[in-house]
Formats: structure tokens, C-alpha cells, sequence
């Protein structure tokens, strides 16, 4: 890292998150020629290195030869602040060196609330905002992750998008951009829409259909696990045990964007686990998936696991649980490692949760927290939806009862979230719930549950909740919206200190577009996302 960079990052609140000489950190690459990829996460540090997706890139694009890949994040305030006061470009840690200097910069999305950033860390770059003003020295401006299921509120900002997963064709991209080193960037784009998966603005003719990786069991996982030298969100090793989701519940993109269901075997996750240990030493495996439960060798998996890690305290932990498939057998295993907590999604009453997809019953929560407290815990947290499609009174009174049961077993936890209609799935179409509707449930829950010390309420902010609905279903026109709000401040909006509604009123006022266009019922016969095959 340069002497300037180092003299910046002195004077911050916390600089661990700009030094880049992490353990198991990729050094720059000298060798000539080499394509150099700034690969970005469009939030903080500690956000950004809890990304699993950011850590599998990031690895795998530092493999290939001719390829040198190095991290950037967005920063804090008071890094923003010495950035713009001194005018000084933003870098990629490991080199310090500025963004603009790079062939490739790519930015992987998993949240709406992230796209103000995009923005933000392309003009801190000195970058170009809009693609149509870029020049030849300008690198080209990728994006993948999820959100790419719907890129058009992006499209005027990002010169090609990744659709689908990204472990296979990113080799493609990087190929291509070799091969082409020095070409008209027009040229490059015009290659990189000819490859499966890369969706090319202005370029790319006809629908695209997103990526799908094949072997995922033997599929390129960063066993070299970077080890942080500040706390980071989600603090352990996160091992993918398997991809998509075999529920079809209609409310969630993860069983419609990323089928089908694949597994990695018990063997080579326990291999993967032994290596990624030997690298970090991580007391903690996250068994990360949709629903861990599901994976048909869970039991062996476990077993497995706990033999290679005998004696040595290291903990199993499951972020994604469902009650129907959950087993206390395993649970009482794991707890001679370590007790983790226990999280479900219950989502909503009984009757419409079948109705949705989701075939749980109220009784089968009840038993598992009876269970739960049999075997020692003695906390549960669960998951609801407020304003899903056909949500009645009678349904909120069901969800107050089950809560109130549950909570006469064992001490609950309570985080509720306002339904947001999310693109390809069979409620993409639907209604997102005004304000007041949402106040209305949101008292009712508080008067009937708020006085009870056995039971914690949280509500994800509604405001969030709509910002998410139009960006999730915006069209092109929306990129003004998205440009104007950022100019009037918005940035780090998954963080409530920084998030502010107002800055996306005054940007729709200023565009003269209604908010209701993207948060009403979606009527159009065709739209925006469909150019994209999931």
C-alpha cells in the first residue's frame, strides 16, 4: 500500500477496515501483462467481508493466471469526508491504489438498499456515473448477485451484468477481456453479450438466461479463509452445504431464482471445513444454505463434522432452519460442541401459510419449542410477514396466539418484516402495503403482545421495506429517481442512522414520477425483469 493511502487511513475511526493485510490476504500480482479486477461490495467493511459470494470471487479470480484481484468497500463517514475534502480517488486495499487505474471494477449486489452506493464509490473513483460518458482509459463497470434479477434500475450506470451465479462465467468474462486488452471498450462489450449469462444495456438483444453452475459439489471454495483484523458481521467461517431451495414457498425468490436444489456431499464439506480451519483457526462452521435441514445427509454431515473437529471447540452453527425439518437428535449432538441459538420463520397464520406454500403447522412450532426447552435452550426467535397477499384480522389473532403459546414455553424474540413482492416469483405482481395498513397490524401486535417480558418484538423499518419494493421492480425510468436521490444524500441505507426517506421523496418529486407506479399492482402485460430468464 502507497505512503499516501497509508497516511489517510491513519487519521480514521477505524482503519483495519482499509489496510488490506489481512491474514490470507491475495497480494497484488506484478507480472505483465495482467488484468486487474477491483471486485467491490457496495457497503461497509464489515458488511462486505461477511459476503460469502465476495470471498469465493475474490479467490477464484486470484487462481487464474494473468488475473490480479484486489477488494474495495464503501467507506465510512469519515473516510468519505478526507476522500472529498482532499479530492483523493478512492482505492482497492491491498495496493492503495486508486479504482480508475483498473481494467475491470465489479460490484456484487444483494441488496436494493445498496444501490445509492454504487453510485457513491463510482464517484469517489472518478469515475463516470452514467456509461454513455465513459472513455476508453475507464475501466468497465460490472455488477452480479442477486439482485441482477432485475437490473434495470442500474442499466444506465453498469456496463454489463451477471445473471445468475457467477463461478463459471466470470472465467468467460475474464477471457474475453484478456484476449481483448487494449480494444475499443465498445468491442469488448459487444464479446461480452455474446457469452450466456451477461446481460450487455443497450447491446444484448433478446431474453437472457441467467447461470446456472453444474458441480456444485466440487465447485471452487475459498478454503484460504481471510481472517479480518477488525469484527465483521458475521465473524466464522460460512461453508455452503448446498444452493437453492427446494420449498416453492410464493413469496420468495430463493425457490424460483436459484433452482435447482444441489448438494455438496458429507466428504467434501467435512474437507472443505478441515482446510478453511487449518488456514483461520475459526472456532465457528456456518452451514450455510437456504435451509440447511434439507440437505438430505444432514445427519452425516454433522457426524462428520464433529469427528473432525473433536476436542478442539469448534462450534456447528445453522443460520437457516425450518421447523418442519428440524431435528433434535442432530441439535442434541451439536450442543456437545457448543449451544447456538435457534431461529425459525413462521412467516404467518396457519391458514395462509399453507396457502402460500409453506406447509407448517402451528402445532409443530408449539412441539419444537417444547422440545427446545426440554434440551436447554431458552430462547427462540421467529420470523413473520406483515401485509402478505389475503392477510386477514382473523390471521393476525392467529399469530398472536401461536406467539403468546410459544411464549408461555420459552422466552421469544419477534422480528417482523412488512411483505415486499419480490420479481419472478408468482406474487411479483402484488400490491406492496401502504403505510397506514402496516401501522394498523403493527399496533395491533404491540397492544397484544407488547407488555409480555417473555416477549420481544423488533419490526424491520416500513420505509425500508418500500425503498426495497421500487427499486426491486423499477424499470429504466427509475434510474433518475436513483441518480436524483443520491445527489440529495442518500447512501448506506442498510444502516438506520443513514437511511432517510426524504432523500427518495424529493428525488420522485424532482423526476416527476409516482412512487405508486412501482409500489401498486403491476398491471402492464410485460415487465421490466422479463428480459431476464430465471
Amino acid at each position: 500500500m502507497n505512503t499516501a493511502v497509508r497516511e489517510i487511513i491513519r487519521r480514521v475511526e477505524k482503519p483495519a477496515r482499509y489496510t488490506g493485510c489481512e491474514i490470507n490476504v491475495c497480494p497484488p500480482k506484478s507480472i505483465s501483462p495482467c488484468l486487474r479486477i477491483a471486485l467491490g461490495y457496495p457497503d461497509l467493511y464489515e458488511v462486505g467481508m461477511s459476503s460469502l459470494g465476495i470471498r469465493i470471487l475474490y479467490g477464484l479470480l486470484n487462481d487464474l493466471k494473468g488475473v490480479s484481484c484486489e477488494r474495495f468497500f464503501a467507506p465510512g463517514e469519515d473516510l468519505e469526508t478526507i476522500l472529498r475534502q482532499e479530492r483523493r480517488p478512492l482505492f482497492a486495499l491491498e495496493s492503495g491504489e486508486p479504482l480508475r487505474v483498473f481494467d475491470l471494477v465489479a460490484f456484487s449486489l444483494s441488496s436494493e438498499l445498496n444501490y445509492t452506493n454504487v453510485l457513491n464509490l463510482l464517484d469517489l473513483a472518478g469515475i463516470p456515473l452514467l456509461a454513455s460518458q465513459r472513455g476508453p482509459e475507464v475501466p468497465l463497470i460490472l455488477a452480479g448477485g442477486s439482485c441482477t434479477v432485475n437490473p434495470m434500475p442500474l442499466t444506465p450506470f453498469v456496463d454489463a451484468f451477471v445473471i445468475g451465479e457467477g463461478e463459471e462465467v466470470v472465467r468467460e468474462i475474464v477471457t474475453v477481456c484478456q484476449e481483448m486488452k487494449g480494444q475499443p471498450r465498445w468491442q469488448k462489450l459487444e464479446s461480452l453479450a455474446r457469452l450466456k449469462g451477461v446481460y450487455v444495456p443497450g447491446k444484448t438483444t433478446g431474453p437472457v438466461a441467467r447461470r446456472l453452475l453444474a458441480d456444485f459439489n466440487n465447485s471452487y471454495f475459498p478454503v484460504r479463509w481471510i481472517v479480518p483484523l477488525t469484527e465483521i458481521i458475521h465473524d466464522r467461517i460460512s461453508l455452503e452445504i448446498m444452493r437453492g431451495c427446494p420449498q416453492g414457498c410464493r413469496f420468495c425468490a430463493a425457490g424460483y431464482c436459484w433452482r435447482p436444489v444441489r448438494y455438496r456431499c458429507p466428504e467434501r464439506i467435512v474437507e472443505l471445513a478441515r482446510e478453511a480451519y487449518r488456514w483461520s483457526g475459526y472456532e465457528e462452521i456456518s452451514l450455510l444454505s437456504f435451509s440447511s435441514g434439507d440437505h438430505p445427509q444432514i445427519e452425516a454431515i454433522v457426524e462428520g463434522l464433529m469427528k473432525e473437529f473433536a476436542g478442539r471447540q469448534v462450534a456447528i452453527s445453522f443460520p437457516s432452519l425450518r421447523v418442519d425439518t428440524f431435528s433434535f437428535d442432530l441439535a442434541s449432538r451439536l450442543k456437545e460442541i457448543r449451544k447456538t441459538g435457534l431461529t425459525f420463520a413462521p412467516e404467518t397464520s396457519q391458514r395462509l401459510r399453507w396457502q402460500l406454500g409453506k406447509k407448517i403447522t402451528d402445532g409443530e412450532v408449539i412441539n419444537l419449542a417444547n422440545r427446545a426447552r426440554n434440551s436447554g435452550w431458552r430462547q427462540i426467535k421467529l420470523y413473520f410477514m406483515l401485509g402478505l397477499p389475503g392477510e386477514t384480522e382473523g390471521d393476525l389473532q392467529e399469530v398472536v396466539k401461536l406467539i403468546r403459546e410459544v411464549s408461555r414455553i420459552m422466552a421469544v424474540h419477534v422480528s417482523l418484516n412488512t411483505f415486499v413482492p419480490k420479481a419472478h416469483t408468482p406474487l411479483e405482481r402484488e400490491t406492496f402495503n401502504s403505510r397506514e395498513e402496516i401501522i394498523t397490524r403493527t399496533h395491533y401486535l404491540r397492544n397484544q403482545l407488547g407488555s409480555s417480558p417473555r416477549i420481544k418484538l423488533s419490526f424491520h423499518p416500513y420505509e425500508m421495506s418500500l425503498v426495497e419494493t421500487f427499486l426491486g421492480r423499477g424499470d429504466e425510468q427509475l434510474s433518475q429517481v436513483l441518480l436524483s436521490a443520491w445527489r440529495h444524500g442518500a447512501r448506506l441505507e442498510n444502516w438506520s442512522e443513514h437511511f432517510s426517506l426524504a432523500c427518495w421523496e424529493s428525488a420522485f418529486r424532482e423526476c416527476g414520477l409516482s412512487v405508486e407506479k412501482y409500489t401498486g399492482r403491476q398491471q402492464q402485460p410485460v415487465l421490466p425483469w422479463q428480459v431476464i430468464q430465471v
